[in-house]
């Protein structure tokens, strides 16, 4: 576990197949140091596919979001949940 505030239930790295554990290891070294998000939807990969794919999307620039009102749609979203991180 990267940190303690996960609250739902992840998968566990050592049981995820070889490329979900690949996917794994880009998504630590290119994306986040925390895997909370990852392992919690990896639980379901067709939804990680999902998330994942709109990821891209968003942030390869093949959206036409400016990336500065994608930042502020994110920090609004944490305060509005209360995020902890």
């Amino acid at each position: 576990m990267a940190n303690e505030h996960g609250r739902l239930p992840k998968a566990d790295p050592a049981s995820l197949d070889p490329a979900l554990r690949r996917r794994l290891e880009v998504w630590l070294a290119k994306a986040y140091r925390d895997d909370n998000l990852f392992l919690t939807l990896a639980r379901r990969p067709a939804v990680l596919d999902l998330f994942l794919s709109w990821v891209s999307f968003i942030y390869a620039g093949g959206s036409s979001l400016d990336p500065r009102m994608l930042e502020l749609c994110r920090v609004r979203l944490a305060q509005k949940n209360r995020c902890v991180h």
